[in-house]
């Protein structure tokens, strides 16, 4: 994406693409406290946590003048902020030494500073606050987001250059993700402002301005903005749910766990076997890197969004006995995937040598070599497991609780449910399009003194522990755990570009299985209601899409973390978050037109849209 082209006149960082200056020339973090900042006073006392979205983050000067307000509370900051021309890393440090201020909360803000790609970034900054970074324009993110706001900063470019941001369209938008009584704050009283907030449900106020500036824009939300676009994709509210059961210790129940239990509620984990992270989750080594497609695809997307937040959250949580961020180098074996790479021109994820050999390859900065097995036991080493404990059905109580019984007998009751099933999810949702996958990884001696994983038409890991994994194959709907001496001479085929396959010693192999989705999504979101969205949606053929504003209906507190596939070390972080945003009625940590992708009612809704049984 177009990253910001940052001047400085007076010593005030200078847009040269809007002709402005970022912020004021005489003390512009007072000038922050005062217009933006102070807006969180008139709601302190009602809330212990906040959620505080921003038009504009340019330099985050009122991101640190708010945080700076938090870091001594006990309460809660959720900060989402917009910016259509990221200002680079290095220009971001430039300013900050100029202004000479937040020196530490600064210095925290360069570390977390995320890749310029286009989408959400989710930041965790400091215990107590979030930082969502939404790096696009900004009609279009707003359209992309799903929260509802205590308070706005609209801090943009000055109408006159940059109406754009100030339009009713956009302040129509902005209402959308706020409640009645959400308060909105901007240093501007221009007139399309005074025109356009009142017509978007907002009462306008203004007030003294700050230093020269002799008015400034105070609002409140007086009438909530509905919108019904996609509704039947639309969450629903959770509350008092205080405890939670994940039936799976793979990495995605694991994951689960962990961003709940850090969340601050209670945690147990059902895993059928006598250990956790045998089945998929069990390889001796793994490669952490994103799936490559053009840019405009949404699958792509998807997973660009999970492999950010995977390489946040690991290198947060892991040390390098668990996962080791040396990159990763993929090579085009073929045209379709050179050309996939070349799309995307000049970016901050891979660096593309065409010069490469055998093939040109995307050298992945921020991948990584990981040992799966042992990220679970990290993750696992401070949650409540239980063991042997093989999933057999539930039913709601009268008492709001789920009463969860097992295969052993056992019965465990919880407010919320979680399915991290795995290939096992075949068996248990049969309405769901989803089938599992046998794979079959092969073990050898060390061959080749790579310090990255290699992945091309099939991978190869660096040397752990005198080991390196070569995989993997791919067999659908079939069990068997025994090592299939046809996959290991497929494995050791798909890298013959790479090593002497004639002269590798194979010292053992793994079998997982992996669940995929018939669309190749996972699945993460509440489990919907299939009888109701076919009785309340069955019209949709007929009505061009439209639903008639018919919420839909979930499975009160279950949800599903299922059909990873191959790369579940990137999406089970995802999974994690997008479920304990829904369970803490966080904003979503992923585009909203991404999340829709992930639930479990898309290929129903297809269905109904084409009339088809």
């Amino acid at each position: 994406m177009k990253n910001a082209i940052v001047d400085f006149k007076q010593n005030i960082a200078f847009s040269t693409e809007f002709d402005d200056i970022y912020f004021n020339t005489h003390k512009p973090w007072e000038e922050s406290e005062y217009v933006f900042v102070r807006g969180i006073d008139e709601i302190w006392h009602t809330k212990d946590s906040f959620v505080v979205a921003e038009a504009g983050f340019g330099a985050g000067l009122n991101f640190l003048t708010l945080c700076n307000r938090f870091k001594n509370s006990d309460k809660k900051l959720h900060y989402v902020s917009i910016e259509a021309y990221p200002i680079n890393i290095d220009d971001l440090r430039q300013i900050y030494a100029r202004l000479g201020i937040y020196k530490a909360l600064s210095k925290k803000l360069f570390s977390v500073y995320p890749s310029l790609v286009s989408g959400i970034h989710r930041i965790e900054f400091m215990p107590n606050v979030t930082l969502d970074l939404c790096f696009g324009d900004i009609s279009h993110m707003l359209d992309e987001l799903d929260f509802k706001a205590d308070l706005w900063f609209m801090d943009g470019f000055a109408p006159s250059k940059n109406e754009a941001m100030w339009s009713e369209d956009v302040f129509k938008k902005i209402a959308s993700l706020s409640r009645v009584g959400t308060i909105l704050r901007t240093y501007s009283c221009a007139k399309i402002v005074r025109q356009n907030l009142p017509n978007a449900g907002f009462k306008l106020e203004l007030r003294k301005g700050y230093g020269k500036k002799r008015e400034m824009s105070h609002a409140v939300l007086e009438k909530e903005n509905f919108t019904t676009k996609d509704i039947w994709y639309q969450r629903q509210r959770y509350k008092d749910i205080k405890d939670v059961l994940v039936i799976g210790g793979g990495v995605a129940g694991l994951a689960c766990a962990y961003e709940l239990k850090r969340a601050g509620l209670s945690i147990t984990i059902a895993e059928k076997r006598a250990d956790i992270a045998l089945n998929g989750s069990g390889n001796h080594c793994g490669i952490l890197m994103p799936l490559i497609t053009k840019p405009d695809v949404n699958l792509g997307k998807m997973h660009l969004n999970a492999f950010l937040q995977a390489v946040r959250t690991y290198k947060s949580v892991m040390s390098k006995k668990e996962i080791s961020f040396d990159g990763v180098s993929e090579y085009a074996f073929n045209e379709m995937t050179l050309l996939r790479m070349l799309s995307h021109g000049k970016n901050e994820i891979f660096n593309l040598d065409l010069d490469a050999k055998p093939y040109p390859k995307a050298n992945i900065s921020l991948g990584a070599t990981a040992r799966p097995r042992k990220m679970c036991k990290h993750l696992a080493s401070d949650l409540n497991v239980l063991l042997n404990h093989e999933y057999k059905s539930h039913r709601h109580l009268k008492n709001g609780k789920i009463s969860v019984r097992f295969q052993n007998k056992t019965i465990i009751k919880t407010d919320a449910l979680i399915f991290a099933t795995g290939s096992e999810s075949v068996d248990i949702f049969k309405t769901l399009p989803i089938s599992f996958v046998r794979g079959q990884v092969t073990h050898i001696r060390p061959a080749i003194d790579n310090l990255q994983p290699i992945s091309s038409e099939g991978y190869i890991t660096p040397a752990r522990d005198n080991i390196q994994v070569i995989g993997a194959t791919y067999a659908r709907n079939e069990y068997d755990d025994n090592q299939r001496a046809l996959d290991d001479i497929e494995n050791l085929n798909n890298i013959k570009q790479f090593i002497d396959t004639n002269k590798a010693e194979i010292v053992g192999y793994k079998v997982g299985y992996r669940s995929y989705s018939s669309d190749r999504f996972p699945i993460i979101s509440a489990f919907h209601d299939d009888e109701y969205y076919k009785q309340n949606y069955k019209n949709l053929f007929w009505t061009k899409k439209k639903s008639d504003n018919v919420a839909p209906k979930y499975h009160k507190n279950v949800f599903l973390n299922i059909a990873h596939g191959s790369r579940g070390l990137c999406t089970a972080v995802l999974g994690a978050k997008i479920l304990a945003d829904l369970i803490l009625n966080r904003p979503l940590c992923i585009e909203k037109s991404l999340f829709n992708e992930l639930h479990s009612a898309r290929f129903l809704i297809r269905k109904l849209k084409k009339a088809l049984k």
